[in-house]
């Protein structure tokens, strides 16, 4: 019964400050206040409800008497504001509680200022990515504070589709999803929504990124096999990542194909010899490709190379894998 009015009492408050409350969870109400000075506010004066009647109830905050009655009235100005009301019958019982947090809607910072979670570039806090087209993706962040005093609650949506997703415990710095009705072999008509809530203290802060599933897609690194032809030839050969999905022919991938002088690393840019628009003529002693093949034959000789290969998705524009390299 206690919860049954818990709830009961929490819409009431939402349906009365809608625009400016909502209800993130049951008893947890986020409050959206306008911290320039001098700013007036309709959510200034937030109104929570017991559920229970009679002369005996009161309210109590911080273990401090602050109200009789099955309402209370508080004014949010500030953080100090917040925190967690409950209110009780004259035994002490605790008859029902609300959780009142605040989100900044703006400060002297500007708009919705953000610090829970470091920005990876300009308003992006949140880098999504998925291995194959299984439906399972994962979502990462960088927190800005100890992952011991922040709470950490996400949700992911897509019409008629059920999506499960899992915060990892210990650095909360990444959640694991899955849409179990998801199908490879179908078109992505609408784009996944993901939605992470962020409480610190008193501070509720709201991060959200949107994507289709083709386009997060980044294949697990390649493997790389070496085997010598003789006279002076080799053969390097890559496979598809184990957990790219079958068959290829539905799910080809492409390869950026990299032999560099040794002294390079993978990321070294080839300048392209313009009398082989391929690439696949080396050109000052290195080679720089794409190709749909998944072997080169390489004349051996006294110098070394770096082998380096990388996968991506053939038909979308979507991340690269990391870069696999050999020596040969």
């Amino acid at each position: 019964m206690d919860l049954l009015w818990s709830l009961l009492s929490i819409t009431c408050l939402f349906l009365q400050l809608e625009g400016c409350t909502r209800v993130i969870k049951p008893n947890t109400v986020v409050v959206d206040v306008d911290m320039t000075l001098n700013t007036p506010s309709p959510c200034r004066n937030v109104k929570l409800q017991c559920g229970e009647h009679g002369p005996s109830v009161y309210w109590q905050r911080k273990k401090q008497k602050i109200g009789k009655g099955s309402e209370l009235t508080i004014h949010v100005d500030e953080f100090l504001d917040a925190g967690n009301f409950t209110c009780h019958n004259d035994n002490g019982d605790i008859l029902n509680h609300t959780l009142v947090l605040i989100q900044v809607t703006k400060n002297d910072r500007g708009e919705h200022p953000k610090q829970i979670l470091q920005e990876i570039s300009d308003q992006i806090y949140i880098k999504c990515e998925t291995k194959n087209y299984s439906g399972v993706f994962e979502c990462s962040w960088n927190l800005n504070m100890n992952p011991n005093s922040v709470q950490i609650l996400v949700e992911a949506h897509r019409s008629n589709s059920s999506i499960s997703c899992t915060v990892h415990d210990q650095d909360k710095s990444r959640a694991v999803c899955h849409e179990l009705t998801y199908c490879p072999f179908q078109e992505e008509l609408e784009k996944v929504g993901f939605n992470l809530h962020a409480i610190d203290g008193p501070r509720f802060e709201n991060y959200s990124s949107e994507f289709f599933l083709a386009d997060i897609v980044k294949p697990e690194k390649v493997q790389i096999h070496k085997k010598d032809e003789g006279d002076k030839k080799v053969v390097v050969s890559w496979e598809y990542p184990q957990s790219w999905d079958h068959p290829h022919s539905y799910f080809p991938l492409t390869f950026e194909v990299k032999a560099l002088k040794n002294k390079h690393n993978c990321d070294h840019e080839v300048r392209s010899d313009p009398r082989t628009p391929n690439h696949k003529v080396p050109h000052k002693g290195s080679y720089h490709f794409f190709t749909e093949e998944t072997s080169l034959q390489l004349n051996h000789s006294t110098k070394k190379y770096v082998f380096c290969v990388r996968a991506k998705d053939m038909y979308c524009n979507s991340p690269w894998s990391e870069w696999s390299a050999m020596y040969v």
